[in-house]
């Protein structure tokens, strides 16, 4: 609520306050409770399930080939890992035939760097890759649509039986956007002293 009007003080009442504080502690205790029911599955899940040591390389080997593929695609050229994902495997490699879904999930992270879903706490940009179905790609690699200056340029080079309306109003818009830094913070300076106080 806090805000740069120099003018305006916000009044509240208590009965408005005792009415958002209810609110808020009740939305904070159920998502409290729900959160707390969620790790709990989790950690369950994590300890109390086992998988076969072959499922969990069957499952690494297929999302490392459908990456391959995906860079592949991107790329235009074949892609070879060199045998580094069956290696990290076999350093991996429990002694018996099953393991815990918890040690799994370890260890496909450590092989493939991916997570079922991204850490808390990571970027937008650390999320890229991160999840079994993305493959990271860098930002200038990526596909791009025509840029404003690109338009621009299309508008004013076009001929003038096709496109006099558009630079017409393209000019008219250049035209209504040109203020000048001093108008600009007139007019903020301006707004800011509106408003009253309902104290």
């Amino acid at each position: 609520q806090d805000c740069t009007f120099g003018q305006l003080q916000l009044g509240r009442t208590v009965r408005n306050l005792w009415d958002v504080q209810k609110t808020l502690e009740q939305r904070w205790e159920k998502h409290a409770i729900a959160s707390e029911r969620a790790k709990n599955a989790l950690d369950s899940m994590k300890d109390e399930t086992e998988v076969r040591w072959t499922d969990v390389v069957d499952f690494v080997e297929q999302i490392d080939k459908e990456r391959r593929r995906k860079i592949q695609k991107r790329s235009k050229h074949l892609v070879h890992d060199d045998g580094e994902v069956k290696r990290a495997l076999a350093a991996n490699c429990t002694p018996t035939s099953t393991l815990t879904w918890g040690a799994a999930v370890e260890i496909i992270q450590n092989v493939l760097g991916v997570f079922p879903y991204p850490p808390n706490g990571s970027s937008e940009s650390q999320q890229k890759g991160l999840t079994e179905s993305s493959v990271h790609v860098p930002l200038m690699d990526r596909a791009k649509g025509t840029t404003y200056e690109e338009k621009v340029q299309s508008i004013l080079e076009s001929s003038i039986d096709k496109s006099s309306k558009r630079k017409m109003r393209y000019e008219e818009n250049i035209v209504k956007k040109r203020k000048t830094a001093e108008e600009d913070k007139a007019f903020y300076d301006h707004k800011l002293q509106q408003g009253g106080s309902s104290v």
